[in-house]
């Protein structure tokens, strides 16, 4: 035997065991809760693997140092637990057990009453329709545990109440039976009966008795048809005549107080009878029994008696049924007394008195003399007891802002930058600060050999005065440095573009000016070659026409023709530039690289630049 079926089937002489009358929910809440506690760990794989991509390790220690593990776990498993304690509840925890008196009659029982108007006749005392009102309820009122319902008709039929064991349910539609509520008048026997027989078929195949109760004026005429084809049903019907024979009129009583009985279209005064050989007809085909309703409603006691043989004797007696006490009551409270305090768990751990850290704003000199003397007693300490431990961050701190006050800006910031893997949020913050101030003059002495340098040691300092903003938003000494920080390096970027343009500048203003040279000489050798070929062109034509004096001719186009060559050349030679122009060039290139933009320097006031501190401005 499984521990299940050992919890939910107890031992036979063991009454008062705790057992769950639905155990197959317990089943159901195991495999929720493990499949709860799989995405749980999911989740947390996921969220591990997200923050290991967007957030560096040593700033998560920064970022979820308030959050508890533990205390989340413990939430969890607090939910977890109520939600299986919600699932015992539904399983029907039961222990021990009470008697109950059962009545097994197994009997359905339709009353299908008349609301015609003929029914307002006042030959029973107040009328027929509220004697048999009366007289339904004190017949309701003597069952036990028999279905009842209720069908008013008149020219039509439909169920107000089907079958049911509130017998509260019951009276209340009784009460709201009056001759409107069909607006169909007419008395259709048969509409009741197949109404009836409908309600029946729904319901089961108990005994079937409906009593009928009406005046038997069938105007439709068709009411022993339908109670010969109820009958092979099983249903018998009960008759009940409502009135008397001889008959009386209708009375009708109008909003102003005036009363009438009612006429036909001629004008004649319409009275009802009661019909009793069309009832007694269909109660002997139905195997039923008709009665007079009666003055004090006897007939409707005669048809409790005699409708009671059609049951076995058996199914009438009563006995005792042991009835187990449902204990849902104890899990669910349970699981709503842990869900609430789980609410109340917070997942932040509370808040660490931390020793308040001397504040080198204000203090430098103090702050320093403070450092040496920790120092020098935790390193005692520290070689005494263990050599190979890892030096605390408060020591690392000092010791940065001691070389801070030293002038070794970049030392400091190697301290510094050592000294924030701590849990501790106050020194990371005070860290990140005096960071920020080291990383700052640092690139205050390479800012005129390396401005790339200093422009990318400058945003490193200003990405600590953030972290540091991050930890205190309301440090104004971080804020006003920051800002003053982001002030320079802007100024400076705006002096490396300036001087970028102007090396552009100059390197397009050289490159014109060779193309211009260039296109000079081309054009200039164009203008030799055309003299040359105009010059050959005269020796030919004076060749002809002096052909004696050429010997004299050539010797002077000769000479004419070295003089052209040689006032070309100094023609070329004048275009370009000498060494001295050259020189006296390049001198005023390098002066204009030599002009740069200071940074303008703030005035030094007690507002403006207090002194080199921790948490004071630092320029």
């Amino acid at each position: 035997m499984n521990i299940l079926s050992a919890i939910t089937s107890p031992r036979p002489t063991d009454d008062f065991a705790l057992h769950f009358a639905q155990p197959l929910w317990l089943g159901a809440g195991l495999l929720v809760c493990a499949g709860l506690l799989a995405l749980f760990r999911r989740c947390d794989r996921r969220r591990e693997a997200d923050l290991a991509q967007f957030i560096h390790p040593r700033f998560r220690l920064r970022l979820s140092g308030g959050l508890s593990p533990r205390l989340r776990q413990i939430k969890r498993g607090l939910w977890l637990l109520a939600l299986m304690l919600a699932f015992a509840a539904i399983a029907r925890p039961q222990k021990g057990y009470e008697w109950h008196e059962v009545k097994r009659k197994g009997i359905d029982i339709l009353f299908a009453v008349d609301t015609s108007r003929s029914m307002l006749a006042e030959d029973l005392t107040p009328n027929r329709l509220e004697r048999a009102r009366l007289g339904i309820l004190d017949f309701v009122a003597r069952l036990g545990g028999d279905r009842v319902g209720l069908i008013p008709f008149a020219g039509s039929a439909f169920a107000l109440c089907p079958l049911t064991l509130d017998y509260d349910a019951f009276r209340e539609s009784l009460h709201a039976l009056d001759t409107d509520i069909i607006p169909r008048q007419g008395t259709d026997l048969a509409s009741a009966i197949k109404e009836a027989e409908r309600l029946f078929d729904e319901s089961g195949n108990n005994h079937r008795v409906l009593v009928l109760l009406t005046d038997g004026e069938d105007l439709e005429g068709s009411a022993l048809e339908a109670a010969k084809a109820a009958a092979k049903n099983g249903m018998a019907i009960y008759p009940v005549g409502v009135g008397s024979p001889e008959g009386t009129t209708i009375p009708l009583h109008f909003p102003n107080g005036r009363s009438d009985v009612l006429r036909d279209s001629d004008g004649q005064v319409v009275k009802t009878k009661l019909d009793e050989a069309t009832l007694r007809k269909i109660a002997d085909d139905t195997g039923g029994l008709y009665v007079a309703l009666g003055r004090g409603a006897e007939g409707l006691d005669t048809i409790y008696k005699e409708k009671l043989r059609l049951v076995p004797q058996s199914e009438l007696s009563q006995r005792m049924e042991r009835i187990p006490l449902e204990r849902f009551e104890w899990p669910l409270a349970a699981a709503l007394a842990l869900w609430l305090l789980e609410f109340f768990i917070g997942e932040r751990r509370r808040a660490k008195t931390v020793r308040a850290l001397p504040s080198a704003a204000r203090r430098i000199t103090v702050m320093v003399a403070g450092g040496l003397l920790l120092l020098g007693s935790e390193g005692s300490g520290l070689a005494a007891e263990a050599p190979s431990a890892v030096p605390d961050a408060r020591v690392v701190y000092n010791q940065g802002t001691e070389l801070y006050a030293k002038g070794e800006f970049s030392k400091a910031a190697d301290s510094l930058r050592a000294s924030l893997r701590t849990p501790d949020l106050a020194l990371q913050q005070r860290s990140y600060y005096n960071l920020g101030n080291s990383l700052y003059r640092t690139g205050q002495g390479t800012a005129e050999k390396d401005p790339e340098a200093t422009i990318k040691t400058w945003e490193e300092s200003i990405k600590a005065y953030q972290d540091a903003l991050a930890l205190n938003e309301s440090d104004e000494d971080a804020l006003y440095n920051k800002a003053l920080v982001e002030k320079k390096l802007e100024e400076l970027k705006k002096q490396q573009n300036k001087e970028d343009q102007k090396d552009q500048k100059d390197q397009k203003d050289s490159k014109d000016s060779k193309e211009q040279k260039d296109s000079k000489e081309q054009k200039d050798s164009k203008e030799q070659k055309d003299s040359k070929e105009q010059k050959d062109s005269k020796e030919q034509k004076d060749s002809k026409e002096q052909k004696d004096s050429k010997e004299q001719k050539d010797s002077k186009d000769q000479k004419d023709s070295d003089k052209e060559v040689a006032e070309a050349k100094e023609r070329s030679k004048k275009q370009e530039m000498t060494p001295e122009e050259a020189k006296q060039l390049l001198e005023e290139l390098r002066s204009d690289e030599r002009t740069v933009i200071p940074i303008p320097q703030q005035r030094r006031t007690r507002t403006l630049t207090p002194d080199n501190s921790t948490k004071g401005k630092t320029w």
